[in-house]
C-alpha cells in the first residue's frame, strides 16, 4: 500500500520565489525530517514488541528501512511529491505493522504540536529549527492509494521553549586514564565501571589527577550544558578531613552551590 507524503513551503528562502527546491537550503532539512520519521518509528517498533527484542535482531533497524523517496518536483509550487517507503530484508518477518502509514501519521501529528509550540518530539524540532529563514508557511499532507489520511498546515514555527537545564552535583569513582593541559584543553578523564568521563579542570587539579593516575579515585563535579565540571578529586581510600572537605566544597565553591541552590 503507498503512502505519499506531500510537501510544500512558501516565502522567501533562496529558490522559493522560483519554484525550485535548493539542495543548499533545504538538504540538511530533509536529512532531519528522514531521521525524524526513523526515530518515529523506532519507537513505534518497541512499542510494538517487548522493548528488550525491539533493540536487538531483526526489530532494532527496522525503522533504518524507511525512506521518503521524491517522486515529483510540484509545478508551479516550491514542494515536491514523495512516498513513503519500507523494505522489509530478504528472509526477514516483521509484526503486523504498518510502519509507513502509522509513523507518517505520528510525523504529522508531531510537526503540527512543535509547530504550534507544543512539546512533542525532540527530532522534529529539530527539523523544524534547521529550516532556512524566510519559509512562512508550510503545509504536510498524507495521502494512501489517493485516499487523504491528514493534512496539516502552519506558518513560522513557534517553537516550544524548553526551561533551561539547572546545574546538578555528580560523584563518579573509578581511575584517571588520561589529563589534558595547555596549550590544549584542562581537562581530566576517569574510567568508571561503566564509562569513561571527561571533565574541565584546573591545572592545580590536573597535577593532583597525574599524582593519583595509580590509586582509584573519587570525583566530585558539576553538571551544566552537557559538560562537566570538575570541583574535587581524591584518592578513594583516603577520607577526606571534615575541614579539608569544607574548604574545598563551601569556600572554594561557594558561588556554585549558591547558583545550584536557587
Amino acid at each position: 500500500m503507498a503512502v505519499e507524503l506531500k510537501i510544500k513551503w512558501d516565502g522567501t528562502a533562496p529558490g522559493l520565489a522560483e519554484n525550485r527546491l535548493s539542495l543548499g537550503a533545504f538538504g540538511d532539512s530533509l536529512t532531519l525530517l528522514l531521521n525524524s520519521l526513523r526515530r518515529i518509528a523506532t519507537n513505534l517498533v518497541g512499542q510494538a514488541v517487548d522493548e528488550r527484542h525491539a533493540r536487538a535482531g531483526r526489530f532494532a533497524n527496522a525503522a533504518r528501512q524507511l525512506d521518503i523517496e521524491i517522486t515529483e518536483l510540484v509545478k508551479g509550487s516550491a514542494g515536491f511529491d514523495s512516498v513513503i517507503t519500507f523494505a522489509t530484508p530478504v528472509g526477514s518477518t516483521l509484526p503486523l505493522l504498518d510502519l509507513a502509514q502509522t509513523a507518517g501519521t505520528e510525523l504529522l501529528e508531531a510537526l503540527q504540536a512543535e509547530g504550534q509550540g507544543v512539546a512533542r518530539n525532540g527530532s522534529v524540532r529539530k527539523y523544524l529549527q534547521s529550516l532556512p529563514k524566510g519559509v512562512t508557511q508550510q503545509t504536510y499532507s498524507l495521502h494512501s492509494n489517493g485516499a487523504a489520511l491528514k493534512e496539516i498546515s502552519f506558518g513560522q514555527a513557534v517553537l516550544p521553549e524548553l526551561p533551561k537545564e539547572t546545574p546538578c552535583l555528580v560523584q563518579f569513582s573509578g581511575s584517571v586514564i588520561g589529563v589534558g593541559f595547555a596549550p590544549g584543553k584542562s581537562e581530566v578523564r576517569l574510567k568508571t565501571d561503566t564509562s569513561t568521563v571527561i571533565l574541565s579542570a584546573t591545572p592545580g587539579q590536573v597535577d593532583a589527577a597525574l599524582r593519583l593516575r595509580e590509586s582509584d579515585v573519587v570525583a566530585l563535579g558539576v553538571f551544566h550544558d552537557d559538560a562537566y565540571r570538575l570541583l574535587m578529586l581524591r584518592d578513594a581510600n583516603a577520607e577526606p578531613k571534615s575541614h579539608s572537605r569544607e574548604t574545598a566544597l563551601y569556600e572554594r565553591w561557594e558561588g556554585v552551590l549558591k547558583r545550584l541552590a536557587q
